[in-house]
C-alpha cells in the first residue's frame, strides 16, 4: 500500500517538471523522503536522495530566478491604468471556468471509484486469506509471455505471478475454494488505490489552476498595472512569443477587439483587414509582416499572468507566462512562390478534375488493401495476445485511411469555384474566396478564406495559373460569391464501417 501512495509522485514528477515546474520539483521531494523512510535499500536511497536534492536545488533556483525578474521588470516598467468600460467587458470575456474544471470533474469520479473498487477488492482478498488453507502445490506449467503458471491443488488452477518459475517446482499456496495464492507472492490490488490517488491529484492541480487564472483575471482588471512595450508574435501553437523568443504567453484564440477604448462584439470574426493582409501575402502582394509593438501588462515574469494590449486587439491569457526550452517557431510565410494569373487567352472547358500524381494513387490503393489485411492477420490466429489484435487491426485501419485519402485526393475546377477533396472534408470555394495559388516541389498550394490551406501534388503550375485567372475573371464581374462550405467526405464512412468489421472480427474470433 505504502509503495501504491509513493509511486504516485513518481510518476508524476517528470509530467509536472514539464508542465508546473514548481510542483514537478515538489513530487521528486515528495518521493526521496518517502524512499528515506519506508525503503530499506540503500542504493535506492542514495539514488533517490540525490534525485530529491536535485529537485530542491532546482525549485530554489526558479524561485529565486522569478524574483530577479520581477526586480528586473520593476526597474522599466510604468503604470498604466485600463478604461473602465473595457475592463468590464474584458471582465466578462475572461475565461472561467471550463474543459479544466469539467475534466477535473471527470478525474474526481474515477478516482473516487478507484478508491472504491480498491476497497471492495481489499476486502474480498482479506477474506480469502483469513478463510484460506496452506498447501504445496505443484507447478504443471510456466508461460512468461502471459505471466502465469498452472498450480495442481489438486486440480490445475491458473495463477498470476511475478516472479520466475520452473515446471514441477513446489511452492507453498493459500487456497480457499477456486481462489489459490501463492503464499511468497500476495495478491496486490493496490494499483487501484495509486491509480485512484492519482486521479484525484491531478484533479486536484487542474482546478488549482483553473483557481489562479480566476485570481490572476481579478488581479489584472482590479486596479493599475505595471507594464512595459515590446514586441511580439505569434507562434505555430498560437502562443504569442516576446522578443527573441524570451518567454511565450499561451492566449485565447479569440482576441477581444478594441475601437478605443471600449470593445466591439466581433470577438470570433477576423477583421476585413486581416483577411487582406493574409491574402496579399499568399498572392505575394505585400510586404513580409513585422512583429507588433504590444503593451504587456501585469506580472511579466516567469509564471505571472499578462496582458498583451495593442491599439485594437487586447490578447487575454489562458496560462501563465512561460520561458520556453528552446526558441519558439513563428509563424512561418506560405510555403513556395505565387502564381499569376495566366495569359489572356482561352481557358479549358469546365469542370475540370485535377488528381494527384499517379504515383501517389497508386500506393493509395495499396494502402486501402489494409481495410482487408488487418481483419484476416487477426481471424488467422496471427496476433498472440489481446494488445497485439488491437495492434494489427489499428495498423489495417491507418492503411485503409490513409489509402483512401491519397486515392481520392482531387480538385475540380467549375465555372463558379472550386471543390478539394481533402483528408476526411470537401470543401466548396467560390473564387471570389480563393486566396491563391502558390507552387514548390511538392506541387500546387491553394488558400482560401478565412485560413485554410490544401496541397495537392503531381498538377502542373499552368492549373493554378488557370485558378488565378478564374478568380480574376469572378472578382472583375462584380459577383460577390457565397461562403465557403465543407462536408464530411467518404473517409469518415470508411472509418465507420471499418470499425463495424474490426468489432465484428473480435467477436467472430472469441464466439
Amino acid at each position: 500500500m505504502t509503495f501504491a501512495v509513493a509511486l504516485v509522485p513518481l510518476v508524476a514528477t517528470p509530467f509536472l517538471l514539464w508542465w508546473i515546474p514548481l510542483a514537478g520539483c515538489g513530487a521528486g521531494v515528495t518521493f526521496a523522503v518517502l524512499d528515506l523512510i519506508y525503503d530499506d535499500v540503500p542504493a535506492a536511497n542514495l539514488a533517490f536522495g540525490v534525485h530529491g536534492l536535485l529537485c530542491l536545488a532546482v525549485a530554489v533556483w526558479l524561485v529565486a530566478d522569478r524574483r530577479r525578474q520581477a526586480a528586473i521588470v520593476a526597474e522599466v516598467a510604468g503604470p498604466i491604468h485600463l478604461d473602465t468600460a473595457l475592463t468590464e467587458r474584458l471582465r466578462v470575456a475572461f475565461p472561467r471556468w471550463g474543459e479544466r474544471t469539467a475534466a477535473a470533474v471527470l478525474l474526481v469520479l474515477g478516482g473516487i471509484g478507484g478508491l472504491a473498487w480498491y476497497g471492495h477488492r481489499a476486502a474480498q482478498v482479506a477474506a480469502h486469506e483469513s478463510a484460506a488453507v496452506r498447501a504445496d502445490g505443484v507447478i504443471r506449467s510456466v508461460d512468461n509471455t502471459e505471466g502465469t503458471i498452472a498450480v495442481e491443488v489438486p486440480q490445475p488452477v491458473e495463477v498470476d505471478v511475478v516472479g520466475s518459475y520452473e515446471a514441477g517446482q513446489v511452492i507453498p499456496v493459500l487456497v480457499d475454494g477456486a481462489w489459490v495464492r501463492p503464499v511468497a507472492e500476495p495478491e496486490d490490488v493496490t494499483g487501484w488505490l495509486g491509480a485512484g490517488l492519482g486521479a484525484l491529484c491531478l484533479a486536484a492541480l487542474l482546478l488549482v489552476r483553473e483557481q489562479r487564472m480566476r485570481s490572476a483575471g481579478r488581479r489584472l482588471l482590479g486596479g493599475p498595472l505595471s507594464a512595459v512595450e515590446l514586441t511580439t508574435e505569434l507562434d505555430d501553437h498560437g502562443r504569442a512569443v516576446l522578443p527573441d523568443g524570451m518567454a511565450v504567453v499561451p492566449v485565447v484564440a479569440a482576441p477581444m477587439r478594441s475601437t478605443s477604448p471600449l470593445v466591439t462584439d466581433e470577438d470570433e470574426e477576423r477583421t476585413a483587414e486581416e483577411i487582406e493582409d493574409f491574402g496579399r501575402q499568399w498572392r505575394g502582394d505585400g510586404q513580409e509582416s513585422e512583429p507588433q509593438t504590444v503593451t504587456v501588462a501585469g506580472d511579466l515574469r516567469d509564471g505571472g499572468w499578462v496582458l498583451l494590449i495593442s491599439d485594437s486587439v487586447v490578447l487575454l491569457p489562458e496560462a501563465p507566462l512561460r520561458m520556453p526550452r528552446r526558441r519558439p517557431e513563428v509563424t512561418k510565410a506560405p510555403p513556395g512562390e505565387p502564381l499569376p494569373p495566366m495569359d489572356t487567352g482561352d481557358l479549358p472547358e469546365l469542370p475540370v478534375v485535377l488528381w494527384s500524381r499517379p504515383r501517389d494513387r497508386v500506393l493509395g490503393a495499396l494502402s486501402l488493401l489494409g481495410f482487408a489485411i488487418g481483419p484476416a492477420v487477426v481471424l488467422a490466429g496471427a496476433p498472440d495476445g489481446w494488445w497485439q489484435t488491437v495492434l494489427a487491426l489499428w495498423a489495417g485501419g491507418h492503411f485503409a485511411y490513409q489509402g483512401w485519402c491519397r486515392l481520392n485526393t482531387r480538385v475540380e475546377l467549375t465555372r463558379s469555384g472550386l471543390v478539394a477533396h481533402g483528408r476526411g472534408r470537401v470543401h466548396h470555394v467560390p473564387w471570389q474566396r480563393l486566396y491563391g495559388v502558390r507552387h514548390d516541389e511538392k506541387g500546387l498550394w491553394l488558400a482560401w478564406e478565412p485560413g485554410s490551406t490544401f496541397q495537392i501534388g503531381g498538377v502542373a503550375d499552368r492549373w493554378g495559373a488557370v485558378m488565378m485567372r478564374l478568380r480574376e475573371l469572378s472578382l472583375a464581374a462584380g459577383d460577390p460569391g457565397g461562403r465557403v462550405t465543407s462536408r464530411l467526405g467518404g473517409a469518415s464512412a470508411v472509418v465507420l464501417v471499418y470499425a463495424f468489421v474490426a468489432i465484428a472480427t473480435v467477436w467472430w474470433q472469441h464466439r
